[in-house]
């Protein structure tokens, strides 16, 4: 080969060891990213500026934003990490939602999931069905139980003002002003209409989490999985509580019993499904929010970490009943405690190098090679061994 074709060939494959030196090569070489987060709206974040994705109301400041910044994974889809967590998002395929497996198919084909991949986390099945009836969706649940003057929960009854008014009409008076009215005329049991805990099994929980986990270890076989649970959003102590004048919302002591049983047995059955599933590899993770925000929930004043809810129209704002920043900043230090997971190879993350075998190994090469370059003081070649 020519001298000139030779340099020239040297000088291309100079560039590309550098070009697949950059971040975010592992994800053009299909390898994947060190963290990819999914899930839906306790995953993104809705509310908390800045805003990262408008149409998913993904925030720059949700758990997994912060997880990343406290890891250095850099910039988001360009280097270590992807998000694609959407608000509204279902644990399981829906036309009309955008579903947790179509976001594993986008980090797939995006070049996101991978064998380099060392940890996946999402937060999911709020927004999902459990026992087919009227009010079934977690978030569905919460969000008409807090309205001020609305029905909520298989122990309250509907009388003829309930019947004839919207749940969002009912929300814009008072607070207790409806329940009372309709109360005195109350003939209809309500049992039927609501999710009870009961339905929250973890047999359904297992049918809910396992197709998912299934997926994610296709895609990404080296990764830890983290399931994320949900925080605690109403006080465990039955205590009751409003909006300013009781306008907008308000939480009965009986409604929040309720709320708490509801919210108690989905912890329970996905802590039990993770549990099964973990038996098998890559581990599967239970990451617990609800003992570390007690006391932080809707109705704690100042020390709440849930937003409370916010009118917009008949409805309420997608940040209503969602982690605040304050919220946000504390889960992501408890989902952190999974970082050992996400350290690349040869530099674990908050661990000394002379606590890892390899990393002492690989110093002692450094050491040796060091040595023998000093002692031939560039007169011979280096032939020290590592």
């Amino acid at each position: 080969m020519p001298p000139g074709r030779r340099a020239r060939r040297r000088w291309l494959v100079g560039l590309a060891a550098a070009l697949l030196a950059l971040p975010g090569a592992a994800t053009a070489a299909g390898d994947g990213k060190v963290y990819v987060a999914l899930g839906d709206s306790y995953s993104a974040g809705p509310g908390l500026a800045p805003t990262r994705e408008p149409g998913c109301s993904r925030s720059a400041a949700n758990y997994a934003s912060l997880l990343a910044a406290a890891l250095h994974l850099g910039t988001e889809r360009r280097d270590g990490w992807a998000d694609y967590s959407c608000s509204g998002a279902t644990a399981r395929r829906d036309a009309s939602a955008v579903s947790v497996p179509e976001q594993i198919g986008w980090a797939r084909d995006d070049g996101a999931l991978g064998p380099a991949t060392r940890m996946v986390t999402f937060t999911a099945g709020g927004n999902d069905g459990w026992a087919g009836r009227r009010h079934d969706a977690l978030y569905a649940v919460l969000a008409a139980c807090v309205r001020a003057g609305s029905p909520c929960g298989p122990q309250r009854r509907v009388g003829p003002v309930g019947r004839l008014l919207s749940e969002e009409l009912t929300g814009l008076l008072p607070s207790g002003v409806a329940s009372v009215v309709d109360g005195l005329l109350a003939d209809g049991d309500e049992r039927g209409r609501w999710t009870l805990p009961e339905d929250l099994t973890t047999a359904r929980m297992l049918r809910l989490v396992r197709p998912l986990v299934a997926e994610l270890r296709r895609a990404a076989p080296s990764a830890t999985i983290a399931v994320v649970g949900y925080p605690s959003i109403v006080p465990s102590d039955g205590r009751g509580c409003a909006g300013p004048l009781g306008l907008g919302w308000s939480l009965e002591p009986d409604e929040t019993r309720y709320l708490d049983r509801l919210l108690t047995a989905y912890d329970r059955a996905e802590r039990t499904a993770v549990a099964a599933l973990d038996r098998e590899r890559p581990p599967v993770r239970y990451v617990d929010l609800r003992t570390p925000s007690r006391g932080h929930d809707l109705c704690a004043g100042g020390a709440s970490w849930i937003s409370p809810p916010i009118l917009a129209g008949l409805g309420f704002g997608g940040e209503s009943l969602h982690p605040t920043a304050a919220g946000m900043e504390r889960f992501a230090a408890v989902v952190g405690e999974l970082r050992r997971a996400v350290a690349p190879p040869g530099r674990p993350v908050g661990r000394r190098a002379r606590d890892d075998p390899r990393a002492a190994r690989r110093a002692l090469r450094r050491d040796r090679r060091t040595a023998c370059r000093r002692a031939s003081k560039g007169t011979r070649r280096c032939r020290a061994r590592g």
